[in-house]
């Protein structure tokens, strides 16, 4: 992967994921549910880093899609970070300049998931 093509990601998926932190957290204010709202109150109060063990043990993820591209989010910088970013989860081929274009967060290659094919394919 071309480092230009990777600073480019990096800055997407942080400027994507400080919009999709305030999401969810707007999302969980608007529930009626008191132990989600108490959940919106402790994640104010909380470092973002610490959101994820927070979260998991009060929620179903399913109902809350901006918590659930929020851990795309994170789980992709977190490959930068130790430098897997741009690798298919499952058949470890790099993943398509486009796709990542596209979505910095995907995991899988065209081959892989095929209904995420590349715009120029």
């Amino acid at each position: 992967m071309n480092e230009n093509l990777l600073k480019q990601c990096q800055v997407k998926l942080r400027e994507e994921l400080v919009q999709t932190r305030a999401s969810f957290v707007r999302d969980l204010r608007t529930n009626t549910n008191p132990v989600i709202l108490e959940l919106a109150k402790e994640l104010e109060s909380t470092s973002p880093s610490d959101w994820i063990d927070s979260i998991n043990e009060k929620i179903c993820p399913s109902q809350f899609p901006s918590y659930q591209r929020l851990v795309q989010i994170e789980a992709a910088l977190c490959q930068i970070d130790i430098g897997q970013f741009g690798f298919c989860c499952d058949c470890e081929k790099e993943i398509e300049d486009e796709l990542l274009e596209q979505d910095p967060a995907t995991q899988r290659c065209a081959q892989c998931c095929p209904n995420k094919v590349p715009i120029n394919a």
